[in-house]
């Protein structure tokens, strides 16, 4: 890595990480399981909101918080090295923005007329 005293430095140049690798770890495994415990704590909480199950004295969606943020950082421990992405890839990926941000733009001109002409 260049520091900003270089004539080369470009701040924007860092390694993007890669997909979490494969096969999991136990580490990994646990994360999975921390995150499972969290998605069972919000249905939890949205099934005690219907009144479908009692509703506990702590509140199930906080408790699910800190394990869904530590399952998160231990399936992401280890990472496949990143993919360095050539002018065709960022050629692509400016025009599928272009045409994402024209299609919003129509969409948000539509609702606006209709939202001001009353349809």
């Amino acid at each position: 890595m260049s520091s900003y005293r270089d004539p080369v430095y470009d701040p924007n140049a860092w390694e993007q990480p890669g997909r979490p690798m494969r096969p999991f770890n136990w580490v990994q495994w646990t994360g999975v399981a921390f995150v499972g415990l969290a998605i069972v704590a919000y249905f939890y909480a949205a099934a005690a909101t219907f009144g479908w199950v009692p509703k506990l004295r702590f509140q199930p969606m906080m408790a699910g918080l800190p394990l869904l943020l530590i399952g998160l950082a231990l399936v992401n421990s280890r990472r496949e090295p990143g993919t360095i992405v050539g002018s065709e890839q960022l050629a692509k990926n400016r025009r599928v923005l272009l045409i994402t941000v024209l299609v919003c733009a129509a969409i948000l001109g539509a609702a606006t007329l209709i939202e001001f002409l009353g349809a």
